[in-house]
């Protein structure tokens, strides 16, 4: 049911199958814009029509498909910040404010008052990483 709104949401000409301008539209309707490689490089995960169903079924794969993993997904995550092997500080905490579950200013000041910060406001990924999944060595 989720999927089916979502679908229909992203079908702006509602003729039942997401094309680059539906998809561009989507994306522009919450601010965001996509170049043309960045929208032909999401529809060519769905391989072939963007049909409902089709869409349905490349989530499904997706979802259970490699890397799925908890621990995994939160590695991926925190990569991203990752630069040489450390986490710009002011653009993390900058994240944590801003999107999915919001934290607050306390709370963000309690978990970065566990980590060694350098003076440029740069912290190990390897030290964020321990607090969130179990590292191996």
């Amino acid at each position: 049911e989720m999927y089916k709104e979502c679908f229909k949401l992203m079908d702006i000409n509602k003729d039942g199958t997401i094309d680059k301008n539906d998809l561009r539209g989507a994306f522009d309707n919450v601010g965001v814009l996509m170049s043309e490689g960045e929208l032909d490089g999401l529809l060519g995960e769905i391989g072939g029509a963007c049909t409902y169903d089709n869409m349905v079924k490349m989530f499904q794969e997706k979802m259970s498909g490699e890397g799925n993993d908890p621990d995994d997904l939160i590695v991926q995550a925190f990569k991203a910040y990752d630069i040489e092997g450390k986490i710009d500080v002011k653009m993390f905490q900058h994240a944590l404010k801003t999107w999915g579950d919001k934290m607050s200013k306390s709370e963000i000041d309690e978990i970065f008052d566990e980590f060694d910060i350098d003076e440029d406001y740069m912290v190990a990924t390897r030290e964020v990483l321990g607090l969130f999944v179990a590292q191996k060595e």
